[in-house]
């Protein structure tokens, strides 16, 4: 029995890991998608297809695949650990691939982004008729927020990610419950 379970936490490993570079590509992506766009609407709808819609469909194919490499069949509790082991690690090599990339890889691509979102929202109020002064006030209100964002204290990051680590649990949660399958009870041998 302490083999199954040690096959099943290595399974979790390997398919956290090809989900963490699954998630870290499209992070990727959506940041070059945002940063070359022009279009408003681009800037509103690829983040939420690429960061949400698709890795959705990604987390349930990876975790359809866990749970057949596990036997085809876990209760609630072991589809919750091994779906937070699974969604652990591939929060950890997304976010770890990130900041490489945007520290070492590409350093200016996340100045670039902001640069971007400014002009386009800046673009879209004056569009829409606003005061100068107002899309001003705007705009250094975004600049202050990724300041703060990007250059928050030690303590600012690490609740930041112990909130995001609850998060996985709560989505780890909802996974399980939606893909738990316990064995049948009784079969028939006719």
């Amino acid at each position: 029995m302490e083999t199954v379970k040690t096959n099943a936490n290595n399974e979790a490993l390997k398919n956290g890991l090809g989900l963490g570079l699954c998630m870290l590509f499209l992070t990727i992506l959506s940041t070059y998608i945002i940063v070359g766009t022009d279009s408003l609407l681009t800037l509103t709808l690829a983040p939420i297809i690429i960061s949400i819609i698709i890795p959705i469909v990604i987390s349930i194919f990876f975790t359809k695949d866990l749970r057949k490499k596990v036997g085809g069949y876990w209760t609630f509790k072991e589809a919750v650990s091994k779906i937070f082991i699974m969604f652990l690690i591939s929060f950890a090599i997304s976010t770890a691939g990130n900041v490489v990339y945007s520290k070492y890889i590409s350093p200016g691509l996340q100045e670039r982004l902001q640069d971007n979102i400014e002009g386009l929202t800046s673009t879209m109020m004056l569009d829409q008729g606003m005061e100068s002064d107002v899309v001003d006030t705007q705009i250094q209100k975004m600049r202050d927020d990724f300041d703060k964002r990007n250059n928050g204290t030690f303590m600012q990051q690490a609740q930041g990610y112990l909130i995001a680590i609850i998060f996985v649990f709560i989505i780890s949660l909802i996974f399980a419950g939606i893909f738990k399958k316990n064995p049948p009870l009784f079969v028939n041998e006719d």
